[in-house]
């Protein structure tokens, strides 16, 4: 398998990022680390060897770029500059990291915005920010709300992070012109310390209601809130989007075969 490290200099952060890609052709899935986690997190939890199989074989390339949780979310500081550290980083995904993935393809299609657990978080605001950059999204066992972080503090920039805040009024017919051309993945276990269904079920009801793609799969009780979880779960996702014929990179997706996936199965 090929795979590559890269270190560049963010002049919107202001400190250098570091990112690995994996793979040599294929739409690439941009992978967000979970909880104040690394960029080489999603390797060493042993998720690169479990989609080998789809890296190898040219359908996927993946890029794993570091968070800033332990600037944002999880550092010991006011929620306000919590908060604006998080929204650095997400002006430094789409205006930094997404073009250098970009110049790496080789083609111009969405990419798969992909997390588990508080990476999910990151992947659904990424995803619902930014539909002209990212056409799939498959979130495993995330939180949406971002008030264990803020302790009910709310400005701007705590509202654009928190998708159940600011996805119920979201009415921008750009944003939701994109959205209903693309497809969300939210998927939860209800076993052991899957403590955020409930969220996840909000987003999928407020999805339906605003009339945006959704595949919504709640799996049973044995279905725990851990990585031998998010394998299979991964797996899974990822071979129905082969079967769908929407990992090719040159496909781009259209509502009928959306509509497909959903209902389907």
């Amino acid at each position: 398998m090929n795979r590559e490290y890269h270190v560049f200099y963010s002049h919107i952060l202001g400190r250098n990022i570091e990112i690995l890609v994996y793979g040599h052709s294929g739409r690439s899935m941009m992978v967000f680390p979970s909880s104040d986690g690394r960029f080489f997190d999603f390797e060493n939890f042993g998720m690169i060897d479990t989609i080998a199989p789809f890296i190898d074989s040219g359908k996927i390339r993946v890029f794993c770029p570091d968070s800033v949780d332990g600037e944002s979310w999880y550092a010991n500081k006011h929620p306000a500059d919590k908060a604006r550290r998080a929204s650095e980083y997400d002006k430094a995904i789409a205006e930094e990291i997404v073009p250098f993935v970009h110049r790496q393809q080789g083609h111009s299609a969405g990419l798969i915005a992909h997390g588990c657990s508080f990476g999910a978080f990151h992947a659904a605001n990424f995803y619902l920010r930014h539909p002209d950059q990212f056409e799939i999204g498959i979130l495993l066992s995330g939180n949406y709300r971002i008030d264990f972080a803020t302790g009910g503090y709310c400005d701007e920039n705590v509202y654009l992070n928190d998708p159940l805040k600011y996805l119920p009024a979201l009415n921008d017919p750009w944003f939701l012109e994109k959205l209903r051309k693309n497809l969300l993945i939210i998927c939860c276990g209800q076993g052991a310390w899957e403590d955020w269904r409930g969220e996840a079920c909000e987003l999928a009801e407020i999805m339906h209601v605003k009339g945006l793609p959704r595949f919504f799969d709640l799996w049973g009780v044995d279905a725990g809130h851990d990585w031998p979880w998010w394998k299979r779960q991964i797996v899974y996702f990822l071979g129905k989007l082969d079967n769908a014929g929407m990992l090719d990179p040159f496909s781009p997706l259209d509502p009928g075969r959306v509509e497909r996936f959903i209902y389907e199965g």
